[in-house]
């Protein structure tokens, strides 16, 4: 047997795999060519390629046909940075008769420290991405996008239309760069990739509040709720787990030169503290809760196999994100002269209340989550599926917990449970019971 000789090789031919590929083409199982924005499989299926999550949506990119916000002649914030002189300067990425050297200034000033988390990140975003960014104009178009949407999240809300919309107009700038540039990643280009991809995470963040709070609106606005705004509410909340998982693929591809570089300490992980026994316990109860959840789904008879599996790896990835977050959370000192059965109570609220009272050091870790979803899963998201909905509603506990306070999610989390309310409807409402009691809608 030992002298036998191998069997012929028939079948395939072989073909370099798709590790990168959109979400639609990975539900195919068929190779996608990754052509940005938008596979050449999806164009021609005419559905929506998820590299699209990579573009500001029709709204804003209509919104930023404006090239000027407020007075073209603001005056740029005091403590300008040094090498930044006025009205002479060229940045590559900053138009004239408008406010962008302005916002250039305001994010070296005031976006980079709110940022940058923990504090000692502050050099790398107020000195090092600037600097980045004049080498690499694609990067401060993302850098610019970031801080008209920092400045549109703490003015008035008359205004923030207008500073959205240029937002989205220096990402439409950044894109054809970005685009030709991730054909070869190198040592070189990686560092400028990956800053990108991260404030495209940002900006989904902040545009997907924005147009799923105006989604919000038409909805409550129907009867009943149409089939079209459903969708449209699903794919809004699809596009940032997109989103999320474009930089990771990024990352991944170029891990270690990423991190041997100057952004490695913003990838830094930190290690958990050591658990106390109000922790403990807190996690016990949640967990508990959540992994009743499948009783919603189990016997309905029209699920396939496929989208009871995508629920059931979902809603695991959720359990040990919550557990990871309340583990990384450092709560505040207990109050001795208060009531310590109210202050340290197993109710789920008073839970949710303590943990947002903490401080989560790896704010990051709520987003393991969106990481490891399947595309079945997202799938089911963008559809508007019932059950997907009441799992999103619950990962925005653990979003609002980690993010609330923060401008760039702007109201993401109560928009994700109120999506999930309009799409249930008030006979389902009981399933997502704990998000509606925890965070206003």
């Amino acid at each position: 047997m030992t002298n036998m000789p191998p069997p012929a090789t028939k079948g395939r031919r072989f073909h370099h795999k798709s590790r990168y590929g959109c979400a639609p083409c990975k539900r195919r199982r068929i190779k996608c060519d990754e052509k940005k924005p938008a596979c050449g499989n999806c164009i021609q299926r005419s559905v929506e390629c998820s590299f699209k999550s990579l573009e500001p949506t029709l709204k804003n990119q209509q919104l930023s046909k404006i090239t000027t916000v407020g007075n073209a002649s603001s005056p740029v914030p005091r403590g300008v940075p040094a090498g930044i002189s006025g009205p002479g300067v060229d940045i590559p990425f900053c138009r004239s008769n408008t406010r962008d050297l302005e916002l250039y200034c305001h994010f070296q000033i005031y976006t980079s420290t709110s940022l940058a988390q923990p504090v000692s990140l502050e050099s790398l975003y107020r000195e090092f991405i600037p600097s980045l960014a004049v080498s690499f104009p694609f990067v401060g178009h993302g850098l610019m996008s970031i801080a008209y949407i920092h400045l549109a999240a703490i003015s008035p809300q008359g205004t923030s239309k207008k500073l959205l919309a240029e937002s989205a107009y220096h990402v439409n700038q950044a894109l054809p760069g970005y685009s030709e540039t991730i054909k070869n990643i190198t040592p070189e280009n990686s560092t400028p990739l990956f800053t990108f991809a991260m404030f495209v995470v940002l900006f989904t963040f902040a545009n997907s509040s924005e147009e799923s709070g105006a989604l919000l609106e038409i909805a409550r606005g129907q009867s009943r709720i149409e089939e079209k705004t459903i969708r449209a509410l699903g794919t809004t909340a699809a596009r940032v787990a997109q989103s999320i998982q474009n930089i990771f693929g990024i990352f991944w591809r170029c891990q270690h030169w990423i991190s041997a570089g100057p952004m490695a300490a913003a990838i830094r992980r930190y290690l958990p503290p050591a658990l106390s026994d109000s922790s403990m316990e807190w996690i016990r109860v949640e967990d508990t809760h959540l992994a009743k959840l499948p009783q919603i789904w189990e016997d309905d008879p029209t699920l396939t196999l496929a989208q009871s599996a995508a629920l059931s790896g979902s809603l695991a990835c959720l359990r040990d994100t919550f557990a990871m977050v309340t583990q990384l959370t450092v709560l505040p000192p207990e109050d001795t002269e208060s009531d310590t059965s109210n202050t340290r109570s197993n109710d789920l609220a008073n839970i949710h209340k303590q943990l947002c009272a903490g401080h989560l050091y790896d704010a990051p870790s709520v987003f393991t989550w969106y990481i490891r979803l399947s595309p079945d899963f997202l799938g089911m998201l963008e559809e508007g599926n019932k059950y997907a909905m009441v799992v999103l509603a619950h990962f925005a506990i653990v979003l609002h917990r980690a993010c609330a306070g923060k401008w760039w999610t702007l109201r993401l989390s109560e928009h994700f449970v109120a999506m999930a309310d309009v799409i249930l409807g008030e006979e389902r409402r009981e399933w997502i019971e704990w998000p509606l009691t925890v965070i206003a809608t």
